[in-house]
């Protein structure tokens, strides 16, 4: 018996070594992550300058397709110490789309990021934008303005969480958690979809992407996207990894995909 035992012990063992060290290896030099992201930017789209003079000082960029097309607003670093969201958005700055554009604030949250900390001095960047009510700190304020000059027909918010949707009962990694405007839960399923027959292994179920709606999971008020929602009409999805067992390359990579594929569903694609 403890011999039939030790070969899934042993496989056992090699997962939670495995998953520990992609987990330290997502947090051991969050200063060489800023570094990434801030040389990937792409300094000749920037359109805008937030915050400028100030702490909290960090810009908004466009890109532009060669035909007209829908406008898609793109958020990373919120929460400052989610590496992902904010290191793809920084690579989308130089991305070519053929119609359309983007508006990309890859560095919401700069002093949070610096920090590598989920909040800023502000508190929790992300549930500082109540429906139907000013944002409520000056930051929050300046990149509202940006989407509402934007007039999006989407927005994208990329986020990163510790734990597994209805795995971890604190967490919500693995998810798309959309507006409930017309026509998001049919993009979400199709994201979902494809992103669990292209990228995620079948060894990994738990790891499979699911979407549910916003409104659906407690996550307190002030939700970006749940105001895109509620005052522009607008749809909105949070886009949710997990660094459960998942290192950072693979974050990056999945979080680009889907939000390469949920772009596709809104009419911009991304020039190859």
């Amino acid at each position: 018996m403890r011999r039939s035992l030790l070969p899934g012990a042993t496989a056992l063992a090699g997962v939670l070594i495995a998953g520990g060290a992609a987990i330290r290896s997502l947090h051991h030099s969050p200063e060489r992550s800023f570094k990434r992201a801030q040389d990937a930017l792409n300094q000749d789209r920037i359109i805008e300058t937030l915050m400028e003079g100030t702490d909290h000082e960090t810009a908004a960029y466009e890109v532009t397709g060669s035909k007209e097309g829908p406008t898609a607003v793109i958020l990373g670093g919120m929460h400052g110490n989610e590496i992902n969201g904010y290191q793809a958005a920084a690579d989308i700055t130089n991305w070519g789309i053929d119609a359309g554009r983007l508006i990309v604030i890859p560095l919401a949250n700069s002093v949070a990021i610096e920090r590598n900390s989920r909040r800023g001095p502000n508190g929790d960047l992300n549930r500082l934008f109540p429906s139907e009510r000013t944002p409520e700190s000056t930051l929050a304020r300046a990149i509202w303005r940006v989407i509402e000059d934007a007039a999006p027909d989407v927005v994208i918010d990329l986020h990163r969480s510790r734990g597994l949707f209805n795995t971890h009962q604190r967490w919500i990694g693995q998810v798309i958690l959309r507006t409930e405007t017309d026509g998001t839960a049919d993009t979400a399923n199709d994201v979902v979809e494809y992103m669990n027959d292209r990228y995620v292994p079948r060894s990994m179920r738990f790891h499979r992407f699911t979407t549910t709606s916003i409104h659906d999971i407690d996550r307190g008020s002030g939700l970006l996207v749940q105001k895109v929602h509620h005052d522009m009409g607008v749809p909105g999805f949070l886009v949710e990894l997990t660094d459960f067992l998942l290192d950072l390359n693979t974050q990056l990579r999945w979080t680009t995909a889907l939000t390469e594929r949920l772009l596709e569903q809104y009419g911009i694609q991304r020039a190859v």
